[in-house]
């Protein structure tokens, strides 16, 4: 892999970083404070110009939940679970939290009733 090869697949990692701190609401200084890493080396991660270390991709993985394989590759790992449950996902995404929360209710609403 070239130079360029590796400068283009670091700033795209940086930005998967960037977007899935964003989306869970911390600032730069909150997953500093978390990681254990001064802000300017979450800074340096995020434009791409500091390599992020294995035990750093790690930690931000869980405080993200994102898989580490989305962070590099930006794809998801493949599901190995029962089918129904990948179509549930896939039904469910791109909904807003109270409506996820809804369909949760619904599916212990389900499991209660053919319980009693």
């Amino acid at each position: 892999m070239s130079e360029a090869d590796n400068g283009v697949e670091r700033l795209q990692i940086a930005e998967r970083l960037r977007s899935a701190r964003e989306y869970m609401g911390f600032s730069q200084a909150d997953i500093a404070q978390m990681v254990g890493l001064p802000r300017t080396a979450i800074t340096g991660i995020e434009a791409g110009s500091r390599k992020i270390e294995a035990t750093e991709l790690k930690h931000l993985s869980s405080l993200y939940r994102r898989s580490a394989e989305y962070l590099l590759t930006g794809c998801e790992p493949a599901y190995s679970g029962p089918e129904q449950l990948a179509f549930l996902a896939r039904a469910i995404n791109g909904l807003d939290p109270k409506d996820v929360d809804e369909v949760a209710r619904f599916a212990e609403f389900l499991r209660a009733s053919k319980a009693g």
